[in-house]
């Protein structure tokens, strides 16, 4: 369901060793996806400061998103991303196994965004903000 390639594990040369001010280890981009069978497979580049690109990929079942509410398989390249940034920021390395989604990070990507998305759009009438005209 995972995948990694060319190698199992990324190295990753810290940058600043302090934890408070720690910079960015590497350049992430996200190059796309290909539909694979019951799902899509994610595609990143990832070029970790002093070291060549590394291409990695996160296979993903469209089962995971089935019966969640709110989202479906097209959030799951913002998914895949910001965990991909998090074993960066907090790994040395990490095992090609932890490069998938599991149903705790979908259900708390889904309540982080959809919460914060109605805070921002939302009056307490149910009118988006951008409807609203506000007279001062």
């Amino acid at each position: 369901m995972k995948k990694q390639h060319p190698e199992s594990r990324l190295p990753i040369e810290p940058v600043n060793p302090e934890p408070l001010n720690r910079q960015a280890r590497a350049h992430v981009r996200y190059v796309g996806f290909e539909g694979i069978d019951g799902g899509r497979r994610l595609t990143f580049s990832v070029k970790p400061f002093g070291h060549d690109s590394v291409e990695i990929t996160f296979e993903i079942s469209d089962a995971l998103f089935k019966d969640a509410s709110g989202i479906s398989i097209q959030d799951a390249a913002p998914m895949a991303y910001e965990k991909l940034i998090e074993l960066l920021a907090t790994e040395d390395t990490f095992d090609s196994n932890k490069l998938c989604l599991t149903q705790a990070e979908i259900a708390q990507y889904t309540t982080r965004h959809l919460s914060s998305e109605k805070r921002t759009h939302s009056t307490s009438d149910g009118k988006r903000r951008s409807d609203v005209l506000r007279l001062d």
